[in-house]
């Protein structure tokens, strides 16, 4: 069941990845549509969670950080002002989730707020591109302590966020995951040809 979860944790983040800075161009030179505006906001929160639900960890969080927003409490207003406060300009899409997607903040180069239907903050994403390998890794350190700090444990690290691993060559990757009944929190630093781009992902996994 966990490998199911992550398949479709895997190809959500794909997706996700086309529709980034990144990915668009990609898609452009292929000729490739969205298929995805097709799906309901409700079947695309259904899928969301199916995944969420094969990989989230027995106990419920001591906390729940999503850069500062409260998960499941927020609405899009409270990520606008969060986002202009930072001097983001952003723009929202409503299908086949109701995502609110930010550029030019201070720290990040893309943050993407989702939304379930009701209108909850459900997932937050960061883009942070182009960064070398000391930066990358000095920021993977960064996030990874506090978010030690704030849930207890240290997390599950999968692959070297050492400046020397990262670039060792194409897609190296380190990744930092957190499990919890209600909460899932995941880092990613890849290397990709433009340089190292670094995520972070927060998500609610309430049902």
């Amino acid at each position: 069941m966990r490998w199911v979860a992550l398949s479709a944790v895997v190809v959500t983040a794909g997706i996700g990845l086309l529709h980034t800075p990144l990915g668009r161009p990609l898609m452009m030179r292929v000729g490739m549509g969205c298929p995805a505006r097709k799906v309901s906001p409700e079947a695309a929160e259904a899928l969301r969670m199916r995944g969420v639900r094969g990989l989230r960890g027995p106990a419920p969080a001591p906390a729940r950080p999503a850069l500062g927003l409260a998960l499941d409490g927020a609405r899009q207003s409270d990520a606008q002002a969060w986002a202009a406060a930072r001097g983001g300009t952003c723009a929202v899409r409503e299908r086949p989730s109701s995502l609110l997607t930010c550029h030019h903040l201070a720290a990040y180069d893309e943050v993407t707020f989702g939304f379930a239907p009701d209108g909850r903050l459900v997932s937050v994403a960061t883009l942070r591109e182009r960064l070398p390998g000391a930066a990358a890794a000095g920021a993977f350190e960064d996030i990874h302590r506090q978010l030690a700090a704030r849930l207890a444990t240290d997390g599950e690290l999968a692959g070297d966020p050492a400046p020397a691993r990262l670039e060792a060559g194409p897609l190296r990757v380190a990744r930092l995951q957190y499990r919890f009944a209600d909460y899932l929190a995941t880092v990613t630093a890849m290397n990709l040809p433009e340089g190292i781009a670094l995520r972070e992902q927060y998500q609610s996994a309430r049902d």
